[in-house]
């Protein structure tokens, strides 16, 4: 039970997708929580295809970019840090831990441990529908801990996972690989590695003759979330060199297991203090770098694609000669004359935004910025102008701010969102360090007023929610009011709000979320806005919807947002639905999935450090299909 998303690339009938891996939105479309990853309404419930072609169709709108990229911007003040600059260091990831003061309805470590993971173990040992099965693997992967049974007995997380790796389910298998990495545990080592590399030991582990290229993807994911998570310089140089001996593997030459190598690589770095981090960090991207500028052919570059991507995740925002090195052969290739294929420029264009710094800081940057505009300017591929908008955000500076605030003056119909979110970027980096930048926030907000399209409404909803200027709430508000009958821009403009923190939209959202039962984009939506604001108090009315509905995207998305509050008062409630054998077992599994979430040992779900900036239209199944592909789980 992976928490999924709706495709709303993909117009089908939640009956074949009912999965209980939560439900959110991917984009635009039909507005409904895609509910994919894993959960089926029953034994005979078709399996959607879901496969590259689909994803890559309309993949670049500025929704999908939004829902990969958001969950950084939306996290609440009271639970980790004011908010994230865009490119910074803690941009990512971070436990949870106890807020300054005391909080009582915080976590303890007493109900992760006694309660939460107790009550999924009972439940997974009970039941063996693979919607409930995976829903717990996930959920007991984002807790993280070994539990005291009832008994006595105390529950070994890895023995618990391993178990599982032996399915006659594919998709359990694959579930319990990856929850093995998103558990965090240095003792999961030997058994990942063993999954990648098709050892003895990883052919004992899921009792097969040979371990099956998915299973190794996922347990490629799963390494270098591991390695990220415990920063042991000693794991960290054992993952790198698993996953580099396997890129290199002439037998292992499979689109899905070299592109979850690449992206493994990418994410190892979790402190960029450490010496010893940086080195590896370093070296590592120097061999991608290298593996990327091989010529394999048109047909390999949507794979080669991951690896600008996976070099910006490892070295960061930064001026070094290799910083250097790598922003000039991006550069180079976004502007070439001989154009390389879409996803090759789609990534450099990303990448660069995640390493320039404004030419205000360095001098010499300013060219990657040209660059960037010269993209937006002159490119053939929209993909790769919208996504060279964004990056000029994320670098920020006050040259590219006057450029972009051109571009947006001058703007097409299609392009107005990007250079809207792309503004709205800029000033986010203001935001965040307690200078909202007034100007484009009041700029951003006339927009949003005079807004003729629900399309450009939404996206200035939210660009106006990043400038993080306080005295636009009101007017947002009452559009909220205006436009309710819209689920929505009334859900982009009820996460505005979440991102302007703004204290006193909480009791409109909550009583708009509690009306919108039948409208599942809506009610998560307000959620999302009222966990970044950091109320809590939405919990109770959700949890009855749990028990009461039978729609997919209803469930998915009550599950969601009960885990966004992370509400410790809702943990009785939710073990009690995982005993009623009264409930279908899709409930109980969205119930098991809401647990997970309130437990969560992260701030930030699992797979954020391979969303944010991914380059999500390569085609690539295992991360993501809209259904079981591992930016597709929460």
């Amino acid at each position: 039970m992976h928490a999924s998303k709706l495709s709303p690339l993909l117009v089908i009938s939640l009956a074949s997708l009912a999965h209980a891996h939560g439900g959110q939105y991917r984009g635009p479309g039909a507005g409904l929580p895609v509910v994919v990853p894993g959960i089926s309404s029953g034994p005979s419930a078709p399996r959607p295809n879901t496969g590259s072609r689909d994803v890559a169709t309309n993949a670049f709108t500025w929704q999908t970019w939004w829902e990969f990229n958001k969950e950084p911007f939306l996290l609440a003040k009271d639970r980790g840090p004011g908010g994230p600059v865009t490119g910074s260091d803690d941009f990512y990831l971070g436990p949870r831990s106890a807020a300054p003061t005391v909080d009582v309805l915080q976590l303890t470590e007493a109900d992760r441990v006694e309660r939460i993971v107790p009550a999924l173990a009972a439940l997974i040992d009970r039941d063996g529908n693979r919607d409930v099965q995976s829903a717990c693997l996930v959920a007991l992967g984002k807790i993280g801990r070994d539990g005291a049974l009832k008994d006595g007995v105390g529950l070994d997380l890895d023995a618990l996972l391993q178990t599982r790796l032996r399915r006659d389910n594919q998709e359990v298998r694959e579930t319990a690989v990856l929850s093995l990495g998103i558990a965090g545990r240095a003792s999961a080592f030997n058994a990942l590695a063993g999954l990648l590399l098709d050892t003895p030991l990883g052919r004992k582990l899921v009792d097969r003759a040979k371990v099956r290229t998915r299973t190794r993807a996922y347990a490629a994911y799963g390494l270098g979330l591991l390695a990220r998570r415990l920063g042991r310089r000693e794991l960290s140089q054992q993952v790198y060199d698993a996953l580099w001996s396997c890129l290199l593997d002439e037998d292992a030459d499979d689109r899905d297991l070299q592109a979850a190598v690449v992206g493994a690589i990418g994410v190892l770095r979790s402190d960029p203090g450490r010496s010893s981090d940086k080195r590896l960090a370093w070296r590592a991207a120097d061999d991608l770098l290298a593996w990327f500028e091989r010529d394999r052919g048109p047909t390999a570059e949507a794979l080669q694609a991951h690896a600008p991507i996976a070099v910006a995740r490892l070295l960061g925002r930064g001026t070094s000669t290799l910083h250097r090195r790598v922003k000039e052969r991006f550069a180079r290739t976004l502007t070439a004359r001989k154009r390389r294929g879409q996803p090759i420029l789609q990534s450099c264009a990303i990448a660069l935004g995640m390493l320039a710094v404004p030419a205000e800081v360095d001098p010499s940057d300013a060219s990657f910025s040209e660059a960037l505009q010269t993209c937006f300017a002159k490119g053939k591929d929209r993909a790769s102008r919208h996504l060279a908008l964004i990056s000029l955000g994320r670098i920020g500076g006050a040259a590219n701010r006057e450029w972009v605030a051109r571009a947006h003056a001058r703007a097409s119909a299609d392009t107005l969102p990007w250079t809207a979110i792309a503004l709205g970027l800029q000033a986010q980096q203001a935001a965040a360090v307690g200078r909202p930048d007034v100007v484009v926030g009041d700029l951003l907000l006339e927009d949003l007023k005079d807004a003729s399209t629900d399309e450009l409404r939404s996206a200035l909803a939210i660009a106006v929610g990043l400038t993080g200027v306080g005295d636009a709430a009101p007017t947002l508000v009452a559009l909220l009011r205006k436009y309710e009958g819209d689920a929505r821009t009334a859900g982009y403009l009820a996460v505005g709000l979440g991102l302007l923190r703004d204290a006193k939209a909480a009791s409109t959202l909550s009583e708009i979320m509690q009306r919108s039962a039948r409208r599942p984009f809506l009610m998560q939506q307000c959620a999302v806005g009222l966990g970044a604001i950091g109320d809590r108090s939405a919990s109770e009315p959700l949890l009855a919807l749990l028990e009461e509905s039978e729609s997919v995207a209803v469930l998915a998305s009550v599950a969601s947002a009960v885990a966004r509050g992370g509400d410790r008062r809702a943990i009785d409630r939710l073990i009690e639905l995982t005993q009623d054998r009264g409930l279908t077992k899709l409930g109980r599994a969205f119930a098991a999935a809401a647990l997970g979430g309130v437990g969560d040992k992260d701030l930030l779900p699992w797979n954020v450090p391979l969303s944010v900036d991914v380059n999500y239209a390569t085609g690539i199944d295992t991360l993501t299909n809209g259904s079981t592909g591992v930016l597709d789980i929460l």
